[in-house]
């Protein structure tokens, strides 16, 4: 079986102010647990879309209202006959 990070150890037992202040190495390795994921989603970044991709995107797109129309076009003529 794994170990779990304290993270996963505090969500499993909630902790009132008073026991978390008791334990400030538990609160200490939360953090850095915290500070190191955090370090990591801060080098993403987005990815450059090829051109095709970016096609098929605004084709969706276009789709997708033109769909929309349709649809309000058709409710308004059986609503309205």
């Amino acid at each position: 079986m794994a170990a779990q990070s304290s993270v996963e150890q505090l969500e499993m037992r909630r902790m009132n102010l008073k026991e978390l202040t008791s334990k400030p190495q538990l609160v200490q390795q939360v953090l850095c647990e915290y500070e190191e994921s955090h370090s990591k989603v801060e080098h993403l970044t987005l990815r450059k879309l090829t051109p095709g991709l970016k096609i098929t995107i605004w084709g969706l797109r276009f789709y997708v209202v033109f769909m929309i129309v349709v649809v309000f076009i058709n409710v308004f003529h059986t609503l309205h006959p």
